[in-house]
């Protein structure tokens, strides 16, 4: 009778060496790449919230349809073309609503809602509009001082905007918040429609 033959021996793998990870080393890399992320968030959030201020000008000036009655009440189509400049290089403007008013000595003869819109960094937006004053009574000093004015040919007018705004930069939007804008004096020839000698006028701003 055969033995039966014993079974072969097994032969165990040797596992080579390996570099393990140094725990130092990657804290060092982890406390570096968070440093990273929350210094971006510092600055994601200086850019939102601490935004350059927006530039607004006064580029063109008219009036149509002029006059003054005997009781003192107002009338005119005033059209002025203004620009709005967003210096940022990286933060986006988002207009929810705009409201641009014109007057003279601080009281209000007309004034006209603007669509929403979107200013990009670094752009240029024209805004054309009509403001209608349709019979609106004067106080007696302003029917008084604007009747002198226009003997002299130019009268002088003030704009204002009113904005609800948001600032975006990547994925972060801040809160809405209200721009204000002053643009005086506006000197409008009310003798002409031509808009030749019309000096642009650089707004006040403040948000």
């Amino acid at each position: 009778m055969v033995p039966p033959k014993p079974p072969p021996p097994r032969t165990q793998q040797q596992q080579l060496p390996g570099r393990r990870l140094n725990p130092i080393l990657c804290i060092i890399v982890a406390l570096v790449l968070l440093g990273l992320l929350v210094g971006l968030a510092i600055l994601i959030t200086y850019l939102t919230l601490r935004p350059k201020r927006l530039v607004y000008t006064v580029e063109a000036a008219s009036v149509q349809d002029f006059a003054i009655a005997k009781d003192d009440h107002i009338s005119a189509k005033f059209n002025y073309v203004i620009k709005s400049y967003n210096p940022e290089k990286h933060v986006s403007v988002r207009y929810h609503s705009m409201r641009i008013s014109t007057a003279h000595h601080n009281q209000s003869v007309a004034h006209k809602e603007i669509s929403a819109f979107k200013q990009r960094p670094k752009n240029e937006t024209r805004i054309e509009t009509q403001l209608v004053s349709h019979n609106v009574a004067l106080s007696k000093f302003n029917a008084k001082d604007l009747r002198g004015e226009t003997t002299k040919g130019v009268i002088e007018m003030e704009v204002y905007i009113t904005a609800r705004v948001s600032y975006k930069t990547w994925i972060f939007r801040s809160r809405r918040r209200t721009l204000k804008a002053v643009c005086t004096p506006v000197m409008i020839n009310v003798t002409a429609n031509s808009l030749d000698g019309f000096q642009r006028v650089l707004c006040q701003t403040r948000l």
